[in-house]
């Protein structure tokens, strides 16, 4: 007699724990999240500027995207008007040519609320985005029940798979992947709701919202209408209503998400999508032919994964004998090939098992890919070869779809358990997750991830992390390995300029920014940091020349148009600038008020210094009035210098009154800085307060002994009022800190010649005579100590 096989039977899990167990895998793989930094694209890697130029010291190394960290439409500085009607999500106006196109105000919105609430706190940022995906794999597990195509435990492994899938870590550990997060979050909910009860107008919003969290979200009304095509009956009227009013919704839609955009196509730039820009027609056709069957290996080998695929990451595909193409010739085949027997293959009963099994498959497969279309490259070329963040929704109905294969397995198969291998699967993909936690934790650590990957990219963002870790040797070092690889990379280029401006060597930085330039001639930044060396380097007319180029380019093809227009307001002060030292005070007028006239009412982190340099240069042409209206406005943006010059102007004026107030308010505003009390020292003597001159001077010595300024003021002040034994004290410390001033030596000469010490001013006379022979007074001055020593060598 044969022995019966034993029947494995699966460890069950109570029901009502299913849910729960997927919210604490969720938040237990990716709780690391919560002890990241703002990382690649969520924040915009900061340009320095000094005070005095406003001089452009570190430059983003990749390309200008401030989602978070330095949009307006984040931070506030904007309207929410134009962030919900005129600019994109990077917050760059949508109608320019040069805009990313992505109109995702949901998201920003979001940003917007958060920072108010708690300000750029990044574990809350990335708190919310933790919540959306635990959301989401709980969405996952009620679909995969409602598909009824598998068992509740397998169901379970399912959303416990999705919960842990290692593809999707971008979209959770990078902020700006909210985007993907909420757009998928609207159509499970969608799908969930109308395999449930259908409602077309629960549809229709929660479709809109979808597709104001991200383009992809269009997809939405096709999944749903290709729900009701496979499950409904056709010959009905109320098929037919819903039908109809789902594409004429979608139609609306499309519509008025493409008039958002001046029904204009985004431009992205070779480095973005190289394959876009090859000019064989063939290569292009076979590498993205290619490509979904490269973003299905990502998701079901998520092995390797890069936090970016641009440049030459994926090579491309040349010929039709390349093993990839034909690998994608095989995957496509076999994909229509089980399309075409489960259409053959279901029960003419629509009531039957088989028939809704079969329905639930290809509705499964169309989840699995119609969201891939949009960003394939197929039918409109998009800003990347490829990218993780993308196959979020995806990859919900390739876990679902693994759970249906699971299920068929178990039921072909009933004496093998597989809960040991899928245990393990889930463990592996656990693993691999916070792994990739762990890399999203730092811009360090995501980019040395992906040195193998996608080196050229990842040198040059560690050049500058390394940059901003002040590490300029190692930051030399991953940019030189960049452009050993691509020699055309402008960011690059320009970044090696800043490192070596940083060691005065102002030639070679000079070169590296006319290479920068060479790659990318509208690089406006490179032409304001080359301006400024040319200009230290007494080569007036290149200097302005390079100026007037960054003004005159208007920047409206640049991605950047935000940033290009603040720099172009940079270059304009600048200028100004220039010309006010020469005392050409009129035509820097003009370039004070261009750069006003650039910015055009838009945050500008020196509008307060170009108000105070334009009423500086009203003052020295006289009018008072206009010089006064303008320090008033640098004032009411709290400009600590304007309060300064403002109180010297009413010094002028005998409006002793007015000059206390204004003191007071300088001294509010910066209390511990060295220049505004020594300022203040300075109006207290010029209104003959010389005890409280004194006092301020001490207090400005006391954090800074080594201020020249003050050094010079109460050397002064103890001069004039014959404290002449400790003014030569003063003098003494200017000259030992500035040894090759000749004004440190001559007004040290005259101190000592005034206490007597003839034998040591005239030595301090003669090395303030080999500094500069042409000192008159110092000659001067010389002449009447030897006149003085020769009548006493005479006695």
């Amino acid at each position: 007699m044969k022995k019966a096989k034993k029947v494995i039977t699966p460890i069950l899990i109570p029901t009502c724990y299913h849910y729960l167990l997927v919210a604490l895998l969720a938040g237990i793989v990716y709780s690391n999240t919560l002890k990241a930094d703002f990382v690649y694209d969520d924040r915009f890697f900061g340009i320095l500027q000094d005070l005095d130029y406003c001089r452009w010291k570190l430059q983003k190394t990749p390309t200008f995207r401030p989602a978070i960290l330095s949009n307006d439409d984040v931070l506030g500085r904007s309207t929410w008007s134009s962030l919900v009607t005129t600019n994109d999500f990077w917050g760059n106006p949508i109608r320019l040519e040069g805009s990313h196109k992505s109109y995702r105000p949901l998201i920003t919105a979001s940003f917007r609320l958060q920072f108010e609430w708690h300000g750029l706190k990044s574990g809350l940022f990335h708190g919310v985005n933790l919540l959306c995906h635990i959301f989401n794999s709980l969405l996952v597990l009620k679909l995969a029940r409602q598909m009824k195509v598998m068992s509740d435990d397998v169901s379970l492994f399912s959303s416990l798979l999705f919960a842990c899938h290692p593809i999707t870590s971008e979209a959770v550990c990078s902020i700006v992947g909210r985007a993907d997060l909420l757009t998928t979050t609207f159509i499970l909910l969608a799908l969930t709701s109308h395999i449930t009860s259908s409602n077309t107008i629960r549809t229709i919003f929660l479709a809109v919202l979808a597709v104001l969290s991200k383009e992809t979200g269009i997809i939405l009304i096709p999944l749903v209408v290709a729900y009701d095509v496979l499950y409904k009956n056709p010959t009905t009227k109320q098929f037919r209503r819903d039908i109809t009013n789902h594409l004429i919704a979608l139609s609306i839609i499309c519509y008025l998400r493409l008039s958002v955009n001046n029904f204009q196509s985004p431009k992205f730039s070779k480095n973005d999508n190289p394959v876009a820009h090859d000019p064989n027609l063939l290569t292009r056709a076979l590498t993205f032919l290619y490509l979904p069957i490269f973003h299905l290996k990502l998701i079901v080998f998520p092995k390797t994964l890069s936090f970016d695929w641009s440049m030459d990451a994926i090579p491309k595909v040349e010929s039709i004998l390349d093993s990839r193409f034909i690998l994608a010739g095989i995957c496509y085949t076999v994909g229509v090939k089980m399309i075409w027997e489960l259409f053959l293959g279901r029960s003419q009963d629509r009531d039957s098992e088989s028939y809704k099994k079969n329905n639930a498959v290809l509705f499964l497969l169309g989840f699995l890919t119609i969201p891939h279309i949009l960003s394939s490259n197929l039918f409109t070329y998009v800003g990347f070869v490829a990218a993780e963040r993308v196959l979020y929704p995806n990859t919900v109905a390739y876990c679902i779809l693994l759970g249906y294969g699971v299920d068929v397995v178990c039921k072909r198969f009933p004496t093998i358990n597989p809960l040991p291998l899928l245990i393990l699967l889930l463990s592996l993909f656990s693993y691999r997750t916070m792994q990739r936690v762990d890399d999203w934790k730092t811009e360090e650590s995501l980019f040395s991830s992906a040195l193998e990957v996608n080196p050229t990219k990842a040198h040059m963002n560690l050049g500058f992390v390394f940059t901003t870790q002040k590490n300029f040797d190692l930051a030399k070092f991953h940019y030189q390995q960049a452009l050993r690889r691509k020699a055309n990379l402008a960011d690059a280029w320009y970044n090696l300029g800043i490192l070596t401006s940083k060691t005065n060597s102002t030639q070679e930085a000079i070169h590296y920014y006319q290479k920068a330039l060479q790659s990318r001639s509208n690089f406006a930044a490179a032409h304001l940091n080359v301006a400024l060396l040319l200009h230290d380097a007494n080569q007036l007319q290149k200097a302005f020349f390079h100026l007037d180029a960054c003004i005159q380019n208007s920047g409206d093809t640049l991605k950047s148009y935000r940033n290009h227009r603040k720099t172009q307001a940079t270059c304009a002060y600048n200028k100004g600038r220039f010309l006010q030292k020469s005392g050409d005070f009129h035509v820097a007028i003009e370039n004070f008020k261009l750069a006003l006239e650039i910015i055009d009412g838009a945050h500008f982190e020196h509008t307060s210094s170009v108000l105070n340099s334009l009423g500086t240069c009203y003052n020295e042409l006289g009018d008072v009035a206009s010089a006064e209206r303008y320090f008033q406005m640098a004032i009411s943006e709290n400009h600590v210098n304007s309060f300064l010059t403002m109180a010297h102007l009413k010094i002028r004026q005998n409006q002793s009154y007015e000059v206390e107030r204004l003191l007071q308010k300088a001294m509010t505003l910066a209390p511990e800085s060295v220049t505004v009390i020594q300022n203040i020292a300075l109006a207290e003597y010029h209104m003959q307060n010389y005890n409280r001159s004194l006092l301020f001077y001490r207090k400005a010595l006391s954090l800074n002994p080594s201020h020249v300024e003050s050094l010079q003021g109460i050397a002064n002040l103890l001069q004039e009022s014959q404290n002449y034994a400790e003014s030569e004290i003063f003098y003494r410390k200017i000259m030992e800190i500035l040894p090759d001033s000749y004004s440190s030596h001559a007004n040290y000469g005259a101190i000592l010649h005034l206490n007597q010490k003839y034998e040591q001013a005239l030595k301090a006379y003669d090395t303030a005579l080999i500094l500069n022979p042409n000192d008159d007074v110092a000659r001067e001055n010389r002449q009447k100590v030897m006149r003085i020593l020769r009548r006493k060598r005479n006695l």
